[in-house]
């Protein structure tokens, strides 16, 4: 309901359990102030998306998750959509995931040499064997008064 706005009252009260969920208006029984907010604002802040990928996924998806089931695009409709048919777009790297591959360069060369030096030392340890058997307890002696 965030994404698409208020749900027809036929729909809302129509299924099963309607009641538990929704008043007889067909408004929301236990969430009293709900804020709308389009799919195409939720895919460019929450999800980073770039304005205009998130407005053609928008009008892709939203057809799709009408309330009302005979609204909905067919499969076939679907397919025919741009976002599907123009096939995959070659994106350039933007400069924050430039910035994260440098980092995770930097981190895989620290890794490197920290399991070499831990290999080295493991070798280096090699011949020293360690004792674990415990030293034979000495029995306590209970002394009777």
């Amino acid at each position: 309901m965030e994404l698409l706005g208020m749900m027809p009252r036929k729909i809302a009260l129509g299924g099963r359990y309607s009641r538990d969920f929704f008043n007889r208006y067909g408004d929301l029984r236990h969430i009293r102030r709900l804020r709308f907010w389009p799919l195409n604002k939720v895919l460019g802040e929450k999800y980073e998306f770039n304005e205009q990928d998130a407005s053609t996924l928008a009008d892709f998806l939203l057809p799709i998750l009408d309330f009302v089931p005979e609204k909905r695009p067919t499969a076939a409709q679907c397919l025919l959509h741009p976002w599907i048919s123009s096939g995959p777009r070659l994106l350039e790297p933007s400069l924050p995931s430039i910035q994260s591959q440098a980092a995770n360069t930097v981190n895989s060369k620290k890794n490197k040499t920290d399991k070499e030096e831990r290999e080295a030392m493991e070798v280096g340890m090699g011949n020293i064997a360690i004792n674990t058997d415990k030293p034979p307890k000495k029995a306590i002696a209970s002394s009777s008064t």
